[in-house]
C-alpha cells in the first residue's frame, strides 16, 4: 500500500544541551517519531546524533475492524457492556487501546530492525524517546482515554495533551487519572509486553491538541509548514517572522485547514483553525470501485483520440479506483463532457442493474451517477472551508497541502471540479506527511515542543458549521466549477 511517509521538516534550532550518546560503549542512542492516522500508523526510526532517518514502516491502521471512521470507533468505544452472554467480551474502549498499542509494538520490531542494519557493527540502538502525533480521537485510543466527551457537542476531549509519560504507563492505560478503566490484557498481549524493544521508562511526547477536531497531527504540520509562533515571532533567531499569510489543509474524511495570519499593525498574529467533514470520498471508500492507492488502482485519467485511457499503479489492469485517480476521473470527464456542471452524466452512459447511470471507465471499473454526487458533497465541504478561510486573509496566502491524499493530487485537476479555489492554484506547495515530519522535528528540539504549545494555545478554532449562511455557501459549491472568488 502507498502510504505517504515522507515530509519536509522544519528548521531544527540549535539548543545548549547537545544529544548525548554512549556509541563508544557500543550503544546508539535512537528517536521514534509515530503518526497514528484514521487510516494508517506511519513509524520513523532516527539517529539523534547524527539527525539521520535510519528506518520507515508503515502499514493500514488495524483498528478499522471496529470502524472505518472517526465516528463509528467512537460509539464502538462508548458501546454499553454486553449482558446475557456467557463469552467474555472485552469493551469497546479495551479493545481499541490494545489493538492499537499492540499494533505500534509490531512496527516498532520491524522499523528498529531495518535501523539496526543501517549501524555499524557492533553497534547496538536504545530508543531514548518517542513522539507519537495524531488526531485528538487517535491519541485518545493510544492513551485510553474515554471519547464520552467527542461523540457529541460540545464536544469536550478528555484531554488536549501536550505532555510526556512513559511508555509502560501508556501502553497499560494508565498515563493519569483520567484514563479508562481497562480490561487486563489477554495472554496475547502479554507476551507482546514481555518481548517489547522499548523500555518501560521510555518517556513518549504527546504534542498537543487545540482541540476536540484539531489535533496534534495538525499542530505538527503547522510547525512543517514553518508556521511560526505567534507569541515569539519577532524574537527567536531561529523562528522567522512571517510577513504573509500561510494556509494549510490536510485534506481527507476530516480535512483540517489552518491560516497564520502574521501581524499587522496593532493586530497580533494568530491562527484560524477549523475542520471540514469530507466523508470518505477521498479514501474512495463509499465509492463503487473504490479502492486504496495500492498496485491495480487507477489513479489518473485521460482522454486520448476521444477514448479514456487509465494509468494504473504498478501497471496491469485496473482493479479499482483511488482518490486521487476520482479527481482525475471527474476532471477529465467534465473537460471532455461527459458529465455537466450539476454532475450529471451526460455521454457515454451505461446502466447498472437497478436502473441508475454509470460510466465504464474499464470493463471491470466504472463510475455511477451516486459515486459522482459523492464526490461532489466531499470537495465542495473542503472548497466551503477554504473559501472561508480565504475571506479572513488580507492577501492571497501560500497554500500548503498536507497528508497522502494532498501529496499525490493534482492541482489542476483539483480545481477544475472545484475542490481547491482556483486562485490558489499557482501558489500551491505540497509538504507530503507533514504531521510526521513535524512529529519527527520534535525528537531533537525541546523548543519546538514549546512552539507547539504556544501554536496551540494562539489557535483560534472555528465551526463552521456553526457560521451564517455556512449550509447555503456549502450547497452553492456542490457543482463542478472553477470559483475564482
Amino acid at each position: 500500500m502507498q502510504i505517504e511517509t515522507e515530509g519536509i521538516m522544519p528548521d531544527i534550532p540549535e539548543e545548549q544541551q547537545e544529544q548525548k550518546t554512549q556509541e563508544q560503549a557500543g550503544i546508539a542512542e535512537a528517536g521514534i517519531a509515530v503518526d497514528v492516522g484514521t487510516t494508517t500508523i506511519a513509524v520513523n526510526v532516527w539517529s539523534l546524533s547524527e539527525k539521520k532517518r535510519l528506518a520507515v514502516v508503515a502499514e493500514k491502521n488495524l483498528q478499522a475492524r471496529y470502524g472505518c471512521d472517526i465516528i463509528r470507533r467512537i460509539s464502538f468505544a462508548t458501546r454499553p457492556p454486553l449482558t446475557g452472554s456467557s463469552a467474555v467480551v472485552e469493551t469497546g474502549a479495551s479493545a481499541l487501546h490494545y489493538a492499537v498499542i499492540a499494533q505500534l509494538e509490531k512496527l516498532f520490531v520491524r522499523a528498529l530492525a531495518l535501523a539496526a542494519q543501517k549501524m555499524p557493527r557492533g553497534i547496538q540502538l536504545n530508543v531514548s524517546k518517542i513522539v507519537i502525533t495524531g488526531n485528538t480521537t487517535m491519541l485518545s485510543f493510544v492513551c485510553a482515554f474515554p471519547v464520552d466527551g467527542l461523540a457529541m457537542a460540545p464536544f469536550t476531549p478528555a484531554s488536549c495533551f501536550g505532555f510526556t509519560a512513559c511508555w509502560d504507563k501508556v501502553r497499560n492505560g494508565t498515563v493519569n487519572e483520567k484514563c479508562t478503566a481497562l480490561d487486563l490484557p489477554t495472554p496475547e498481549m502479554l507476551r507482546l509486553f514481555s518481548a517489547s524493544p522499548i523500555n518501560g521508562e521510555t518517556p513518549v511526547y504527546f504534542p498537543p491538541c487545540v482541540g476536540a477536531f484539531i489535533g496534534a497531527d495538525t499542530v505538527c504540520a503547522m510547525i512543517s509548514a514553518g508556521f511560526p509562533s505567534p507569541e515569539a515571532a519577532e524574537t527567536t533567531e531561529w523562528d522567522m517572522p512571517v510577513q504573509k499569510p500561510l494556509l494549510l489543509a490536510d485534506i481527507g474524511t476530516n480535512t483540517e485547514i489552518a491560516l497564520f495570519l502574521p501581524k499587522n499593525g496593532e493586530q497580533p498574529a494568530k491562527i484560524l483553525c477549523t475542520s471540514a467533514a469530507a466523508g470518505p470520498a477521498f479514501e474512495a471508500s463509499n465509492i463503487s470501485c473504490g479502492m486504496s492507492s495500492i498496485d491495480g488502482a487507477i489513479e489518473k485519467i485521460e482522454c486520448k483520440d476521444g477514448n479514456l485511457s487509465c494509468s494504473v499503479i504498478g501497471g496491469g489492469t485496473p482493479k479499482g479506483i483511488c482518490g486521487s485517480g476520482l479527481v482525475s476521473a471527474a476532471s477529465t470527464l467534465i473537460k471532455n463532457h461527459y458529465i455537466d456542471k450539476s454532475g450529471v452524466i451526460k455521454r457515454n452512459a451505461s446502466k447498472l442493474g437497478d436502473g441508475s447511470s454509470c460510466l465504464q471507465l474499464t470493463p471491470a471499473v466504472y463510475l455511477s451517477q451516486q459515486d459522482i454526487r459523492n464526490l461532489q458533497l466531499a470537495k465542495s465541504a473542503v472548497c466551503t472551508g477554504l473559501k472561508y478561510m480565504l475571506e479572513r486573509s488580507p492577501v492571497l496566502p501560500l497554500f500548503c497541502i498536507a497528508g497522502g491524499f494532498g501529496s499525490h493530487l493534482d492541482i489542476e485537476d483539483a480545481c477544475t471540479i472545484g475542490l481547491i479555489p482556483k486562485k490558489l492554484e499557482k501558489c500551491t506547495v505540497s509538504l507530503g506527511n507533514a504531521a510526521l515530519a513535524g512529529a519527527s522535528a520534535m525528537l531533537f528540539s525541546k523548543l519546538l515542543r514549546k512552539k507547539a504549545q504556544e501554536i496551540k494555545k494562539h489557535s483560534i478554532q472555528i465551526n463552521l458549521a456553526a457560521v451564517p449562511g455556512f449550509q447555503e455557501r456549502y450547497l452553492g459549491s456542490i457543482d463542478f466549477t472553477e470559483d475564482d472568488r
